[in-house]
C-alpha cells in the first residue's frame, strides 16, 4: 500500500530520473496534500493531452486502490537547444580540411621514439649511459610491464647487479670521498670536470687502501659512486628519463610514483622505495641542499628549484607528513614538447594547430587554461615556437619551465626572498614591470595567479602580444578568477585578450589523455550586460576523441588587415597544415630542428614549399 504522499514523492522522483525534464504539478495535484495522510490513490492514464502534456511513463503507475479518478500530470517540454549562431562573416574554420593520425601510425611514432621498445604492454630502453677510459657502456634502463593481476603498469629500473664484495666497495669509496673532498663538487658547475674529478678520487682511495678492483668491474662500481655523489641517488634513473615528467614520494616504504609522458602509460608507481625513515630523511636533506635550501624540523617545508630547473617540494618529517618525509619533482626537460608531439598525443590536431599558428603569427595574445597537470605549460612551449626568430620575447617564470630555439629570447625567473621578511624577493610582478621597458615583441608568463595579470593585460592593451598560463576549468571560472582577488582586474580589460585554450585531462578508452578541450575568442566585453561576450571556435568530442570546429571571429579580422580574401587565407592555413604534416610523416619532432622549418616559413616560404611538395 502506496500512502498519497509518498506516492506523490514517488511520481516526482521518478519522472526526473526517467524522464530527465523539469515539470511542473498542477494544482489539483497539490490540493492533494491537503488530503488524509494514509488516503490511497489510483494513478489513471490521462487522454487527449494537450502539446504542453506528456503520458506520464508506465514505471510510475503503482497498482493501488481508487479514491481518484483524475489526476493530471503536466511537464514543461525543455526547449530547444539554439544552434550556435555565426559569427557575421566569420571564417568558417570547419572548411579547412585535413588528414586524421590513425591508432596504428601514433604506434608508430611510440615505437621511433623508444627504440626497441614501445609496445602497448611492454617496453624497454636505455636511460644511462657513462663513459669510463674512452669506452661508453649502457648502465641503467627503464622497463614498463603490464601486470596482468593487479592491471596496472610498472616501471622498472634495472641497474647492473654487484655482488656483496663490490657492493662494500661502493659504501667503502663513498665515506672516504665524503671524509676527503676537498672541493664543494655539488656547487661546481662544470659537471664533466666534478665527474672526471670523483673518478680520479676514487682510484686513488683504492690504491691507498689497497682494494683489488676487477676490470670488468671497476665501470660498474664507478656507476653506483657517480650515481650516489653527483646523481640523484636512487632516482638518478628517473631524473635522467626523458620521458618522466613527474616523481612523486609518499613517505616510508611506500613505491615512488611517476608520471610518463606517453599516455597510455601516464601514472604508474615504480619498482623504487625508501625502506628507511632515516635514509629518507637523509635523502630530502640532500635534495634540499641541491637547491641552494635549507630544511629543517623547524622549517620542514620547502618549495624550490633544482640545478637543471626542474621544481621540487619537500616536506621534512613526520610532524607534518604523517608517513614520513616526502618530496615531488616536476622535472625540467631538455627536449620540451613541440607541436609533432602535441599531433601524437591527441591534444590537438593538423587544423587546431594551423589556426593556434595564424594568431601567434599576427602577434595575438592567447591564454592557456585548464586544471592542475592538463599540460598548459608544454602547450604553450609548443605553440610559442610559431613566433617569428627574430622578434623580441620576454619570458617571466617562478621556476624556469620554457625552452625556445629564438636567439631573441630573454628568459626571467623570481627570486624567493630570504629570511622570515623575504628580503630580496624578486616577484613576478616585479619582473613584468621591467619587462616593459625592454621593448618586447611578446611577453610570455608561466602562470598568471596574482598582481602580475593587471600588468600583462595593461601590456596587451598598449600593443605586446601577451601568452601565459592559468588555472581554470572553464570560461565563467576563467572570468572570475581574473576579476577577483588577488588577480582583481577591472572585467572591461578582458576584452583585450584575444583567445582562450581550454585543456583538460580526461580518461578515454581506459586511459588518462590531455585533450584540447575548447577554444574562445574574446568578441568584446558588454558594458550594459556586465559580460564578456565570447564565441566558440573548437571543441573536442569524448565519443569520437575527435575535434569540432566552428567558425574564427579573429580570423576575419586578420583577413582583412592584410586585405585577404577568404580563399588566400584558407590557402595560408593548408600551407601551415602541409608544413606539420610533412614534420609529422618525417618524424621531425626535435624543437630545434622545427625551429629550422619554421624560419624558412617566414623567411623563404617558396624553398619550403618545394621541399614538402606544396603547390
Amino acid at each position: 500500500m502506496y500512502y498519497m504522499e509518498d506516492f506523490i514523492d514517488l511520481i516526482i522522483r521518478r519522472l526526473a530520473e526517467k524522464e530527465k525534464r523539469k515539470f511542473i504539478i498542477r494544482k489539483k495535484l497539490n490540493k492533494l496534500r491537503g488530503k488524509e495522510k494514509k488516503e490511497a490513490i489510483e494513478v489513471k492514464p490521462v487522454e487527449n493531452l494537450s502539446n504542453k502534456q506528456l503520458y506520464y511513463p508506465p514505471q510510475a503507475i503503482v497498482p493501488v486502490f481508487p479514491t481518484i479518478q483524475n489526476l493530471t500530470i503536466s511537464t514543461v517540454i525543455p526547449k530547444k537547444k539554439k544552434k550556435k549562431k555565426r559569427v557575421k562573416g566569420a571564417f568558417p574554420l570547419s572548411s579547412i580540411k585535413e588528414r586524421g593520425i590513425s591508432d596504428e601510425e601514433k604506434l608508430k611514432f611510440f615505437l621511433y621514439l623508444y627504440g626497441k621498445g614501445g609496445k602497448e604492454v611492454e617496453m624497454e630502453y636505455v636511460v644511462t649511459k657513462e663513459e669510463i677510459d674512452g669506452r661508453i657502456y649502457e648502465m641503467a634502463k627503464a622497463r614498463i610491464d603490464w601486470d596482468p593481476e593487479n592491471r596496472e603498469f610498472i616501471y622498472s629500473v634495472i641497474e647492473p647487479r654487484l655482488e656483496e664484495k663490490e657492493r662494500e666497495i661502493v659504501s667503502l669509496t663513498l665515506k672516504e670521498i665524503e671524509r676527503k673532498i676537498d672541493i664543494p663538487y655539488l656547487e661546481v658547475r662544470d659537471k664533466e670536470f666534478v665527474r672526471n674529478y670523483i673518478i680520479k678520487k676514487s682510484r686513488e682511495i683504492w690504491k691507498l687502501r689497497k682494494i683489488n678492483v676487477r676490470k670488468e668491474v671497476e665501470p660498474y662500481i664507478l656507476y653506483y659512486i657517480l650515481r650516489d655523489t653527483i646523481g640523484y641517488g636512487k632516482i638518478d634513473v628517473l631524473m635522467r628519463d626523458i620521458y618522466i615528467e613527474d616523481i612523486s614520494c609518499n613517505g616510508v616504504n611506500i613505491p615512488i610514483f611517476i608520471f610518463h609522458r606517453n599516455p597510455l602509460i601516464g601514472e604508474i608507481k615504480t619498482n623504487i622505495t625508501f625502506e628507511d625513515e632515516e635514509e629518507l630523511d637523509n635523502f630530502v636533506i640532500k635534495l634540499a641542499i641541491r637547491t641552494g635550501r635549507y630544511i629543517s624540523i623547524a622549517s620542514p617545508l620547502l618549495d624550490a628549484a633544482l640545478p637543471d630547473g626542474s621544481r621540487v617540494q619537500i616536506t621534512y618529517g613526520k610532524e607534518i607528513s604523517r608517513k614520513g618525509s616526502s618530496f615531488t619533482v616536476r622535472k625540467f626537460t631538455q627536449d620540451p614538447f613541440t607541436p609533432i608531439d602535441l599531433l601524437n598525443y591527441g591534444t590537438a590536431d593538423f587544423r587546431i594547430l594551423a589556426y593556434l599558428w595564424t594568431l601567434i603569427e599576427e602577434e595575438k595574445s592567447v591564454l592557456v587554461a585548464g586544471g592542475t597537470a592538463s599540460g598548459k605549460t608544454s602547450l604553450l612551449n609548443a605553440i610559442s615556437l610559431f613566433i617569428k626568430p627574430e622578434k623580441k620575447i620576454v619570458s617571466i617564470e617562478d621556476t624556469p619551465e620554457l625552452m625556445l630555439p629564438h636567439p631573441n629570447w630573454l628568459q626571467e625567473v623570481a627570486r624567493p626572498g630570504f629570511g622570515p621578511q623575504r628580503y630580496g624577493e624578486v616577484t613576478l610582478y616585479d619582473l613584468l614591470k621591467a619587462s616593459l621597458r625592454q621593448r618586447p615583441d611578446y611577453i610570455i608568463v608561466g602562470e598568471v595567479r596574482g598582481q602580475e595579470a593587471f600588468i600583462l593585460f595593461q601590456a596587451m592593451a598598449t600593443g605586446h602580444a601577451g601568452m601565459g598560463t592559468i588555472h581554470a576549468e572553464s570560461f565563467e571560472g576563467l572570468v572570475d578568477r581574473l576579476i577577483s582577488p588577488p588577480i582583481s582586474l577591472p572585467p572591461f580589460l578582458i576584452e583585450i585578450l584575444d583567445a582562450v585554450v581550454f585543456l583538460r585531462r580526461a580518461r578515454y578508452k581506459g586511459k588518462y589523455v590531455r585533450r584540447i578541450d575548447k577554444i574562445y575568442e574574446i568578441i568584446r566585453y558588454d558594458h550594459k550586460r556586465a559580460k564578456v561576450l565570447k564565441t566558440m571556435v573548437s571543441s573536442w568530442d569524448p565519443k569520437t576523441d575527435g575535434f569540432v570546429l566552428y567558425d574564427s571571429y579573429k580570423l576575419k579580422k586578420i583577413a582583412e588587415f592584410h586585405n585577404m580574401t577568404f580563399e588566400e587565407l584558407k590557402a595560408n592555413l593548408d600551407f601551415k597544415i602541409k608544413v606539420l604534416e610533412y614534420l609529422y610523416n618525417n618524424r621531425i619532432r626535435n624543437y630545434r630542428r622545427i625551429a629550422e622549418y619554421l624560419r624558412l616559413y617566414y623567411y623563404s616560404p617558396e624553398e619550403l614549399a618545394k621541399i614538402i611538395g606544396f603547390k
